[in-house]
């Protein structure tokens, strides 16, 4: 330890970063948690209303707020991520987000030069904490759109249900976000509000499929549309939009079902050599250190990585089966 900090000022100095960083990953964790209870009870009385008004966040000064929104612009990634952030309903904007990847890798830099005495592995440790927020990202959107495939066929009936009482199909949406259970009902509180301001129903219903981002419900809000515009039996059209989707869900859980045992073994795959190197860092560093100390290492490095790589692409393309 003393040969990786040098002396008790540094070790001062890392062990105050340490706790500062800690400090913040706890203080975002619990005002997500209360910005998601602040919009939820916004959705309710002003159907969802802006995402900018939802999403302010006071964890995180604002300074270093904006400095993460100019990273995101400038690289090139600052739209798509706002739009994956309202996809999962994460009260943050872009900028915040990219911020906060920054301050867990630097706290997970931080934990790697504690345990660690190689400054390769301790970027490596801050390289993999960075990917931790992207995760939650994903996992959240995942989640959500999941949830919303599932109640999409209860949407539909519910839709055609009401158009057959002789409800306008404006009267129907908003039936459809009084009755049916969150996230959908967010999404439909906020097509209704849009319609109510002047916004055109096509217009209102394509912004939803796309941040809902489901083929299912693009395809629905397709259907929709076209039949709206064209003419006939937009309740029958409906049913049987809900009953297809119902069988894809139906066939799309058996498929997941028959792949469940190829998916635990690229997990397992995947994680097993991970798992042995860093085990094996932290409990015989010089073992493992010809591996990025000499050529032939570093080559070594290369060559297994790009195989893995390809081991892995090929084994998820093996058990994805599309519906």
């Amino acid at each position: 330890m003393s040969d990786l900090f040098g002396n008790d000022a540094w070790l001062t100095f890392v062990l105050g970063a340490a706790f500062v960083a800690t400090f913040l990953l706890a203080v975002l964790l619990l005002s997500t948690r209360s910005k998601g209870q602040q919009r939820r009870s916004l959705a309710g009385l002003m159907g969802r209303g802006k995402k900018d008004a939802a999403s302010e966040t006071s964890w995180m000064p604002a300074g270093l707020a904006q400095a993460g929104d100019r990273l995101a612009t400038a690289g090139g990634f600052g739209g798509r991520l706002e739009a994956m952030l309202e996809q999962a309903e994460l009260p943050m904007k872009a900028g915040e987000f990219a911020a906060f990847t920054v301050l867990c890798a630097l706290a997970g830099g931080v934990v790697g030069a504690l345990l660690l005495t190689n400054i390769l592995f301790v970027l490596l440790v801050a390289a993999v904490a960075s990917l931790i927020p992207y995760g939650w990202l994903l996992r959240a959107r995942k989640k959500r759109q999941k949830t919303m495939a599932e109640q999409l066929p209860d949407v539909l009936s519910i839709l055609a249900s009401s158009l057959r009482a002789g409800h306008s199909f404006l009267q129907a949406l908003d039936q459809v976000a009084g009755e049916i259970k969150e996230p959908s009902a967010g999404e439909f509180h906020r097509v209704v509000s849009e319609i109510r301001l002047g916004r055109s129903i096509d217009d209102a219903m394509n912004e939803m499929a796309d941040r809902v981002g489901s083929e299912d419900m693009r395809w629905a809000v397709m259907a929709v549309n076209i039949q709206r515009q064209v003419g006939g039996n937009l309740a029958e059209v409906l049913d049987i939009v809900a009953n297809t989707v119902r069988e894809r869900a139906y066939v799309h859980r058996q498929v997941r079902v028959l792949s469940a045992e190829g998916r635990l073994s690229i997990a397992i795959l995947t994680a097993l050599p991970f798992g042995i190197f860093f085990y094996l860092a932290l409990v015989n560093p010089e073992y493992v250190a010809p591996l990025f100390t000499t050529m032939i290492g570093r080559i070594l490095l290369l060559i297994g990585g790009t195989l893995m790589g390809l081991g892995v692409f090929v084994m998820t393309r093996i058990v994805r089966i599309d519906v």
